[in-house]
């Protein structure tokens, strides 16, 4: 039995979907409403859970070996204006799972979704497991105290856990969006750009991005799960190494845009604004070397492709709704 936090979002949705494809039993958990979107998973039991209670947490680790959390708050102007708040659906149920595992006395294996802006807004790149943590914002500091306690229950035999730092991550996926205007980012410039409306660049674009491609995160996350040598403690990142500026990855889903339309989409550029967060003024390539290593894992799609796919998708499922 996995169990999934998180199993309604972006990658959750895609990651569930290939866990039941591959025959795993699965209890499902979401903080709201549990009717699952799309039809229901084979073999999955669905349960509404404040993972914020320790309680909470004894009831799913019953009968499961692993799993994945992916709930969490990612807004990162949220977690600034609201600390606490973000502290509350953020590091609150780390807390409680750990203190769960150690009542149950059975080890699951536990992977995390943390984020590589865990190192801040100023790094050498290419970022590894060894760049120095300089969390600039509430949210990535949430986010390394999490790894923090699932690192020191596995060093006492609580917990076999490890952190994915995920990089820049976009994609079809399940067909399911990010609920976050703040994050997404990518998804959201090429849904617009379908609909005729223009990509949008703060100054000069400059800046570099990582973009990995959902279906090689959830290839991660299954990797991860199943390898007892990554499951250490540890943090990990997970990003292709290539790195793309923004204005670069905007004139792709402009051009991928023509092609999956015929219409033609121009680029604005406008003056950064002034409450723009530092983190969002970074450049970051990742090396995911040392994961690749250990579990065999690779990234797979380049971006190019990506984008298309996501085009290619989209506009097919725009005609089987237009069709019904």
């Amino acid at each position: 039995m996995i169990v999934v936090t998180g199993a309604r979002g972006y990658i959750g949705s895609a990651l569930v979907k290939l866990f039941a494809d591959q025959g795993h039993a699965l209890r499902l958990i979401s903080r709201s409403a549990v009717t699952p979107r799309g039809e229901p998973i084979r073999h999955a039991e669905y349960v509404q859970a404040d993972l914020r209670e320790e309680e909470s947490w004894r009831n799913l680790l019953e009968g499961a070996h692993a799993v994945v959390h992916l709930s969490s708050r990612t807004d990162l102007r949220a977690a600034e204006a609201d600390p606490a708040g973000d502290r509350a659906l953020n590091v609150d149920p780390i807390r409680a799972l750990v203190r769960a595992a150690e009542r149950s006395g059975t080890a699951p294996r536990v992977v995390f979704a943390s984020s590589t802006t865990v190192v801040g807004d100023t790094n050498i790149n290419p970022v590894n497991e060894q760049t120095p943590d300089r969390p600039c914002s509430v949210y990535d500091r949430h986010k390394l105290e999490c790894e923090i306690m699932l690192r020191d229950a596995t060093h006492r035999g609580v917990l076999q856990a490890c952190s994915l730092r995920l990089s820049t991550v976009y994609g079809y996926g399940n067909g399911v969006g990010s609920i976050n205007p703040n994050r997404g980012i990518l998804n959201a410039v090429i849904r617009g750009a379908a609909n005729g409306r223009p990509p949008t660049i703060y100054g000069d674009g400059k800046y570099l991005r990582d973009y990995i491609f959902v279906a090689d995160v959830v290839d991660a996350f299954c990797r991860a799960i199943g390898s007892e040598r990554v499951c250490d403690g540890g943090h990990y990142v997970i990003a292709t190494g290539s790195g793309c500026t923004l204005a670069d990855a905007f004139k792709c889903v402009a051009e991928e845009a023509d092609r999956a339309t015929g219409r033609k989409v121009e680029i604005r550029y406008v003056p950064e604004p002034e409450d723009l967060h530092p983190i969002q003024r970074r450049s970051f390539v990742g090396d995911s070397s040392l994961f690749q290593r250990l579990t065999g894992w690779r990234p797979r799609v380049d971006l190019q492709y990506g984008i298309r796919d996501y085009f290619e998708r989209l506009m097919a499922a725009s005609q089987v709704a237009d069709a019904e």
